[in-house]
Parts: C-alpha cells; sequence; structure tokens
C-alpha cells in the first residue's frame, strides 16, 4: 500500500551558528523533514535531507555533526539556510512509515536533478546516470537522462 506522505513546509531560515541559537526556538518539537541547504539568487544547492520525530532536537544534533557542517561550509557560495516540513498524518499513516517515505522521496527527488546530496556520514550520495540519445518519435514519452542514487 502507497503511503503517500504529506509535508506542511514552513519559510527557510539562516542556517542557526550552534544549538543555543535563538533561531532553534522556532523550530517545533513535531515530527517532520528537514533540509540544509545553501542559496545563492535563485539557485539552491541542497546538502542534507533529513527526517526526525522532533525536529528541534534532531536539528540541534546535526549542528554539531562535523562531517555536515564542513560539507555545507566548503559550498562555493551562498547563504546557509534551513527549512522544515511537519508531517501530517492520514488515517492509518505511522509516523515511523510517513518519515520514512518522506525523506526517501525527496532524496531521490534532489538525486534526479543532479543535487550533490550529503546524506551518508556527510559523503556524497553516488549517483548513476542514463543518457538517452533520443529519435523524434520517443522524445515525449522517454526522458533525456534519468539520475538514481547508485
Amino acid at each position: 500500500m502507497a503511503i503517500n506522505p504529506q509535508l506542511n513546509w514552513q519559510k527557510p531560515i539562516d542556517l542557526p551558528e550552534n544549538k543555543t541559537d535563538p533561531a532553534i526556538k522556532l523550530i517545533p518539537a513535531k515530527p517532520g523533514i528537514y533540509i540544509f541547504f545553501r542559496e545563492f539568487g535563485k539557485s539552491v544547492q541542497i546538502f542534507y535531507v533529513g527526517k526526525a520525530l522532533r525536529l528541534q532536537g534532531r536539528i540541534k544534533g546535526q549542528l554539531n555533526n562535523h562531517s555536515l557542517m564542513t560539507a555545507i561550509s566548503r559550498a562555493k557560495s551562498g547563504r546557509r539556510k534551513l527549512v522544515w516540513a511537519e508531517l501530517k498524518l492520514r488515517p492509518g499513516q505511522t509516523v515511523a512509515s510517513a518519515l520514512k517515505a518522506a525523506e526517501k522521496l525527496i532524496i531521490r527527488h534532489y538525486v534526479e536533478e543532479g543535487q550533490p546530496v550529503h546524506n551518508i556520514q556527510g559523503k556524497r550520495i553516488p549517483v548513476q546516470t542514463l543518457t538517452n540519445n533520443l529519435i523524434k518519435e520517443v522524445k515525449h514519452f522517454v526522458p533525456g537522462s534519468v539520475c538514481v542514487d547508485a
């Protein structure tokens, strides 16, 4: 049975400097998904997508994740940002299964876009790319390329 999770996103904030930063109080202690990213104009570079039973506590912990914070700080340019979404459960869903599905779907989305997601111990997720040399007759239903996590 498909889970089809639903997330209610909040406005992004500047990445808190540490776990005592006042911005941490804006983050609820509810289940949800969070994303660390850099923003430069309209361009966004995704670094990490995570799930949490209590967003505030998990994000506080991630601010001490040396490999993740190093990957974000080494980015070429842009403001360090954080965004989160609260999980909205539907009848029959469990928090654990809905969070797992939501995180997996979002990571897959960014991998397919070619984003350098660093979700495995601060290391970039390996990606495989299939490139199709298309002919006119199949362009309307065969993608030019497809990226998936390896």
